[in-house]
């Protein structure tokens, strides 16, 4: 594998975690409530010794036993062998009755298929499986217009009195079932919370063939204006770590905002890559064929560049890898982190291996205008260091919320100042 593929293949990545139940007890027909209040062990496993890999099967952790995906794992020896090991695992597990494992082993190999027919229906497995698995997700499912197409959402009450509205997205074309249960604590303590896919993601991307766009304040406006929101907080995952505060700088009913995830720039890993910053350094000269040439050449043994070229172009919606490229490259905060205004939370692994953990920092310190910054570095001690906290992800949610009950204590505090304030305090 070419340096470059590497860096690529992070970039196919960058969609965000996922998770769902390790316990094979829930594996059969359950019910929303029960799939929102189970419980987990924290901790990033040694899974396969690929490195991107054991991300994805740690991943797939929260759904399916430890010891299942390290047998599944041990067969897996080369990209080649991870559709059709998890395509035996799918059956195997439907088979079995667990349908919620099988669900989740089809979303495995899905994301690994070149784009295309083969994709589109391993995913609509996916959901076949998964509404049999929590059939009373499909039933609070919602369609929101947007361009001709509608974005997919789920609408959760909060539980008791609700404090507020949470509005949370995924990134690279991550998927809605995959957002489903970090969300129970966040009911729990009061928040109504609306999660769904945009353009470039999940259903939005697979079955309506509706890319992702630059201004990410679109979607997030159509979402905002059909449950008539007015003050909400708006969490981004992975990529959504430049889409979530992209979009806050130019909608201002987002009073505060979480980037799960520092993304400043969407290419800050890959330019890291001599190879890679040649490619970019083409495009950026207008080289469209030149471009397109190397980056067949690169590909020709290159299984794992080539899946990641054709994800790209599908993200993107882009003709060729010329203009996946340009779309990527106008992927970064720098030209409107002046703009956001909100108070604001990144949170970042500090052994992320997809993206450079300084992006947190080049962030906060480009958000000059913010009415609050807070940076939560989260570490390797934690179970939590890694893209998204995949070994750990209810620790972020337990920052988000408590991040969230502090600001409620300084908007109370702030009701009743002391006089003669001076300008600008």
């Amino acid at each position: 594998m070419t340096r470059v593929s590497k860096v690529l293949i992070g970039l196919l990545f960058t969609l965000n975690a996922g998770w769902a139940l390790a316990d094979s007890k829930s594996a059969g027909n359950i019910t929303l409530d029960e799939l929102l209040s189970k419980e987990f062990k924290p901790g990033y496993m040694a899974l396969n010794a690929d490195v991107e890999m054991n991300f994805f099967l740690n991943r797939l952790a929260w759904s399916i036993p430890a010891e299942h995906l390290k047998e599944v794992g041990s067969r897996i020896h080369s990209i080649d062998d991870w559709v059709p090991e998890m395509i035996k695992a799918a059956e195997s597990a439907e088979g079995e009755g667990r349908l919620l494992h099988a669900a989740n082993y089809w979303k495995a190999a899905e994301f690994y298929m070149m784009a295309g027919d083969a994709k589109r229906n391993a995913y609509e497995r996916f959901v076949e499986l998964h509404d049999r698995a929590v059939p009373d997700l499909s039933k609070v499912r919602k369609n929101v217009p947007y361009e001709g197409g509608f974005l997919t959402v789920v609408e959760l009450a909060a539980k008791g009195t609700q404090k507020g509205t949470i509005v949370i997205h995924s990134g690279y074309d991550g998927l809605l079932e995959e957002l489903i249960l970090p969300l129970g604590p966040l009911m729990e303590a009061g928040y109504r919370v609306i999660a769904f896919e945009g353009p470039g993601q999940g259903g939005v991307l697979r079955v309506q063939d509706i890319p992702m766009p630059r201004r990410w304040e679109k979607p997030v406006g159509a979402i905002l204006d059909f449950f008539d929101i007015d003050d909400c907080t708006l969490i981004g995952m992975s990529l959504g770590g430049y889409l979530a505060p992209r979009a806050a700088a130019f909608d201002a009913r987002i009073k505060r905002v979480v980037a799960w995830g520092a993304m400043h720039d969407m290419l800050a890993g890959p330019r890291q890559d001599p190879q890679f910053t040649m490619l970019e350094s083409l495009v950026s000269a207008g080289e469209r064929e030149k471009m397109n040439a190397v980056f067949e050449q690169l590909g020709e043994n290159d299984h794992k560049l080539q899946l990641a070229g054709s994800h790209g172009r599908h993200v993107s919606g882009g003709k060729d890898i010329f203009e996946f490229y340009q779309w990527a490259m106008q992927m970064s905060l720098a030209d409107v982190a002046h703009l956001i205004k909100q108070d604001v939370l990144i949170v970042m692994g500090t052994q992320d291996h997809l993206v450079p953990a300084e992006q947190a920092w080049v962030s906060a310190k480009a958000m000059t205008n913010a009415r609050s910054m807070s940076v939560r570095m989260i570490t390797a001690e934690e179970q939590g260091a890694e893209h998204c906290q995949i070994g750990n992800p209810r620790l972020t949610i337990a920052e988000i919320i408590s991040w969230l009950q502090r600001l409620e204590r300084r908007d109370q505090a702030l009701k009743d100042p002391l006089p003669y304030l001076a300008t600008g305090s």
